[in-house]
């Protein structure tokens, strides 16, 4: 089989082949008894894992809009949301809440179905190849979820915590890695264990697919390389706590935003640490996105000043390549007329396409799209009611020209673009800078 080609395994005629293969790579076992079906390769659709895929790398495999964006439609789900929607191989969106219910809504924003569980509390989710979504509960199950059954399709129980941070990683065999708050747990496509491992601190965000490790940041920032079947490896540390997740590029490096105003870098096959940029003013906000360039990988951020929102995409050197303002803000001050410390907001991170477009949402809460030409055209209307985290909890790639904003109000909405009008003529609001602007003050 083709890696990353989706495979049908029948597997009552090769039974007895694939029974001593995938004992031996300690996948998943199978039973010749019981004929089945196993669906292999990489997760199908447009974002099956949070941040797009098994790098984490925000990078959109289908255009984002481009020209005058527009609300094609916002749906209320009735859910608690906590975490970003993933868009599967069925072409739906599956929108996970915080109680382990599971909406499917297809591109028109028709609901295809609702799964309830009901669980006490979930942890993120992944899409796996066969187009099960995959999450952990509070109670120690992992839980399988698919738009054809109104039943879970599995619950394995796993023990520990759920982990609220590190984001499953769905296989190209077909399972799922799933983190506790202190191991790390490989499930097969039917829910069966096949692999865990204890590391030693807690994953503290999304897991990373890198070769045949699975990488594991923690908490402290230090980053842990685990092959099924081996120990844990140290393999570096960024030397602080990560925001939002890291990336890794297509040159072997994890990219992350630490001490609020470095973007970091890690040499996974090394363990070398350097600094790609440090923002001359303000803060930078993860997780990046990345995607690969003329000179070697670029990376997509939110930057921010007292004053000022923008996007940054910066090359790797650390020089910007752009520095496209999204927001404005009051200037804040304290009693005696000072500036106070800036805080970062709660923020979403960017997507990117492969042309160059980045989708966004400032810390306003304004949505908007940047063109490979460095047009910023932005939503006129909040996309999400403010509310604990400023209403967005992430974005999704959702068919071609299109993507998904979730809210944690329970609100999922899909931005599409228009034809852009001739210059001078009317748009949501545009602003295109003739040049990268280079931020000389607050």
């Amino acid at each position: 089989m083709r890696r990353g080609a989706l495979a049908f395994v029948a597997v009552a005629a090769v039974a007895g082949a694939l029974v001593a293969t995938f004992r031996d790579a300690g996948a998943q076992r199978i039973d010749p008894r019981r004929p089945s079906v196993l669906v292999v390769g990489a997760p199908g659709g447009a974002a099956p894992m949070q941040r797009v895929d098994s790098r984490r790398s925000g990078l959109s495999k289908t255009p984002l809009p481009t020209g005058t964006l527009r609300i094609a439609w916002s749906k209320t789900t009735g859910l608690t949301l906590d975490q970003p929607a993933l868009s599967g191989p069925d072409g739906t969106l599956a929108v996970v809440s915080s109680r382990g219910d599971v909406a499917f809504i297809d591109a028109e924003g028709e609901e295809r179905a609702t799964i309830k569980v009901g669980a006490a509390q979930v942890g993120p989710a992944a899409i796996t190849a066969d187009g099960t979504v995959v999450y952990a509960s509070s109670g120690g199950d992992v839980i399988g979820v698919r738009r054809s059954s109104p039943q879970p399709r599995f619950s394995t129980r796993i023990g520990g915590e759920r982990n609220v941070r590190a984001a499953p990683l769905a296989l190209d065999d077909g399972g799922v890695v799933i983190a506790t708050t202190s191991d790390l747990v490989v499930l097969d496509s039917e829910g069966g264990v096949r692999a865990r491992v204890a590391l030693p601190e807690m994953p503290g965000a999304a897991l990373v697919a890198a070769g045949d490790k699975i990488l594991a940041v923690t908490t402290s920032g230090a980053v842990f390389g685990w092959t099924p079947g081996r120990e844990p490896v140290r393999l570096g540390s960024f030397g602080a706590p990560i925001d939002g997740g890291a990336a890794l590029t297509d040159r072997g490096t994890l990219l992350a935003v630490i001490e609020g105003n470095h973007l970091a870098e890690v040499d996974v096959a090394r363990g070398g640490r350097s600094t790609r940029s440090i923002a001359a003013q303000g803060l930078y906000l993860g997780p990046p996105a990345v995607r690969g360039g003329p000179a070697g990988p670029t990376a997509t951020l939110l930057a921010l000043t007292h004053t000022r929102g923008f996007v940054v995409t910066l090359d790797p050197g650390g020089q910007e390549l752009l520095r496209a303002p999204i927001a404005s803000f009051n200037a804040p001050t304290l009693p005696d007329g000072g500036a106070p410390t800036l805080v970062a907001p709660p923020h979403a991170g960017p997507l990117v396409d492969a042309r160059g477009a980045i989708a966004f949402v400032a810390t306003d809460g304004h949505a908007g799209v940047i063109g490979p030409d460095g047009a910023v055209d932005t939503l006129g209307e909040l996309v999400c009611a403010k509310g604990a985290r400023s209403g967005v909890v992430g974005l999704t790639p959702f068919g071609a020209n299109a993507f998904a904003v979730t809210c944690d109000g329970g609100v999922v909405v899909r931005v599409t673009g228009t034809p852009e009008p001739a210059r001078g003529g009317p748009a949501s609001s545009s602003a295109r800078p003739a040049a990268p602007e280079r931020s000389t003050g607050d």
